[in-house]
């Protein structure tokens, strides 16, 4: 592989259940389409983005948790190129994730800069990927902030529900503290609202707007870019099969036209000579 430029985004949300990884395995999947090799970073230790790309954990010989020891002082671990695997889909590669991963934490406390221990994991292998997309784990804590720190663009996935709308403000909050206190600024937010349904005859007769569209309408009056993904049953037959929607059919559909335009966003916004920097407006 040449020399690529490493463009890293994380798929983030204090909330669970907004689908992170179900966004990040599909946009991940348009990306590889096109021919951008892509490294899917599984920083969850449920391991859902591994098994979503049809990687078997029970099977792993070494996974991220391997890596995060490898940070750690006085722990024996190895480097995430010995983590990397092929998976069967053509330019994208998992960085697979077990359970074991969610105890790593307990093992800092001799380590130095623990927020930036992805970031030095992922450093090596940078310049072989046009793409790491890195899913992360429902929590506020350190998950969410070394995720933040490798790197300068989030995709914040919410579902059509008044808690998960609420935890935008809440991620967006963790990240000002990251400012303060590590002055590194995430650049560029987009936002999915996903699982989002039609107008219902009734709500269109009495010109009212279904949760789906009123937070939709809420989230177009702000800065960020917003993209909304309908509720379709190929989410869940892909994730049957271990395969992206982008190579799970070749029909067109919504949901896949959705992904296709989050992923073209991101490149253009990756390919941007400059991103302006944004304060996260709360």
């Amino acid at each position: 592989m040449g020399k690529k430029e490493g463009k890293s985004v994380a798929f983030a949300n204090v909330k669970g259940g907004t689908g992170k990884t179900t966004t990040c395995v599909n946009v991940a999947g348009y990306l590889a389409k096109v021919g951008n090799q892509v490294l899917v970073v599984d920083f969850d230790p449920q391991g859902n983005a591994t098994s979503g790309l049809g990687i078997d954990g029970k099977g792993l010989h070494y996974s991220m948790y391997d890596a995060f020891l490898n940070q750690c002082q006085g722990y024996s671990g190895v480097p995430i190129t010995k983590v990397i695997l092929e998976t069967d889909i053509e330019n994208i590669h998992i960085a697979p994730s077990v359970l074991n991963l969610g105890v790593a934490p307990m093992l800092l406390q001799e380590t130095k800069d623990k927020t930036g221990i992805l970031q030095r994991i992922l450093e090596p292998v940078q310049r072989f990927y046009d793409y790491i997309l890195i899913d992360v784990p429902s929590d506020a804590g350190l998950f969410l902030f070394n995720s933040l720190r490798a790197t300068h663009q989030v995709v914040v996935p919410i579902d059509p529900g008044i808690f998960s709308w609420e935890s935008l403000d809440h991620l967006k909050a963790y990240c000002c503290d990251l400012v303060e206190n590590k002055g590194h600024n995430i650049k560029d937010w987009t936002i999915v609202l996903n699982k989002t349904v039609s107008q219902t005859r009734q709500s269109r007769k009495s010109s009212q707007l279904n949760p789906s569209e009123e937070i939709e309408s809420s989230l177009q009056e702000g800065s960020d870019a917003v993209f909304v993904v309908p509720y379709s049953v190929l989410v869940y037959r892909s994730q049957q099969e271990g395969l992206p929607i982008s190579h799970y059919t070749n029909k067109a559909s919504k949901i896949g036209k959705a992904y296709a335009a989050i992923a073209t966003h991101l490149t253009r916004v990756s390919n941007s000579t400059e991103i302006p920097d944004k304060e996260p407006s709360l």
